[in-house]
This record gives C-alpha cells, structure tokens and sequence, in this order.
C-alpha cells in the first residue's frame, strides 16, 4: 500500500485451499481488465483492475474484487511476520507480497499452445507493451495468434519500460522465458537466473525457495508497476 497510490480502495479476494498442482504455493489474477476508459494511456492495452481504477479515479467494477489470491494451505507455511521462517519452510508474507504483485499488474496476457507452437495474446497489457525481444521486437508488434510470437515467447525476452532500466543499473530487466515453455511461469517474472536468492530483486522470479524472505516489492518491480 505504501508503494502504490490509488484514490480507489483494491479489494483483495484470498481463498485458501489444497492445490492439486505439486509444487504451486499460489497464484493470482486482477478482477479483470479495461480498455479504452477515461484516463487510460492506451486505447489499445488491457489494463488490470487496480491499475485501470487507479487511472480513472474510480472503481470501474464496484461489484468485484480487484485482485484475486489463491495460496495453498497444503504447503510447509511459516505464518509469522518475523521473517525468520525454519529453512525448511516457506515465507507466506513474503509469498503474498509476490502474488500481490501480479495481481496489480505484473503479468502478461500471452498464452502458448505447446501442440502448434503458436503464440496469442488477445487482450495484450501494459506489461506486455513493453516485453522486448533481442532484435528490439515487442510483443505488441506480432499477430494476435501466430507462429512468430510462439517463437519469440521462448526466445531471450527482456522488459523495455525506462524506469526499469534506470532501477536495473542501466540494463534492461532480463524476463524469464525458458524453452520449453513454462505455464505460469513464463514471461511474467523476472529470471531465475540473473535475479539470484539474496538479491533484493528475487522476489518476482518464478520460485521461491524455502527460508527466502523478502521485505519489499524490489526496486525493479515497482519500476516496472
């Protein structure tokens, strides 16, 4: 809340339930998405709940929840606020502070199809406008479905924003994309790689390790948001 202003409360959905996904500790999704609204700074991108009330100074959907959370009660949880878990166990604030992220924004709308290889992204977000290939490619520069952006979704994908740069040292934020592709994983983190445990950055990568703690959304993310 300190890190994101907004003259619209965001209400946050949370359900807590057995996952049948081994290995998942949780997930998260906006309320949904707008387009073309007052206020919004491009027609043509979908912005998450949060984000797109933020810009139109009022809540677009009063009737649902801006960001929806779902974590595992299955999972080895340490539920203090001390930031001490037992390395055998996962930090759950530290946990809901990742998935927090995603549900304000920090995600893309690209979809792969592992059978065809193609690529589609229907209702692109902001964080996809600014989803780099090498060549200096965005991913609002392919056909809605295609072959070419199937490609280029496990190619070397970096984040373009300016504010992320500055946060990165000057570099652009390197994206994971692995190949093959990874569900829920691909694309709306930062890699795995590059953003290693310890660094302050790790904490919208795509895993959390057991003990790892994190205090704040990283420099980068918040750049990036």
């Amino acid at each position: 809340a300190s890190h994101f202003e907004s003259t619209v409360s965001i209400e946050v959905e949370a359900h807590w339930e057995p996952s049948t996904l081994n290995g998942v500790l949780g997930s998260a999704r906006p309320g949904g998405f707008f387009n073309a609204f007052d206020g919004a700074p491009d027609a043509d991108l979908w912005y998450p709940s949060a984000l797109a009330n933020r810009l139109a100074k009022k809540d677009l959907a009063p009737d649902k929840p801006e960001i929806v959370l779902r974590f595992n009660s299955n999972a080895l949880w340490h539920f203090g606020l001390d930031g001490k878990p037992a390395p055998s166990t996962y930090d759950l604030s530290s946990t809901v502070l990742h998935e927090i992220g995603h549900g304000l924004g920090f995600l893309s709308n690209a979809e792969y199809d592992k059978f065809f290889g193609t690529g589609y992204i229907i209702q692109p977000t902001p964080f996809d406008a600014y989803v780099q290939l090498a060549d200096g490619k965005h991913f609002t520069d392919f056909c809605a479905r295609s072959i070419e952006l199937g490609k280029a979704m496990i190619s070397p994908l970096s984040w373009n924003g300016p504010r992320a740069i500055t946060a990165n040292g000057g570099v652009k934020p390197k994206l994971y994309a692995p190949r093959p592709y990874e569900d829920g994983s691909s694309i709306t983190h930062l890699d795995e790689d590059v953003f290693t445990q310890g660094n302050q950055n790790a904490v919208m990568t795509p895993v959390i390790e057991p003990g790892e703690v994190f205090s704040s959304p990283g420099a980068i993310a918040l750049a990036m948001i």
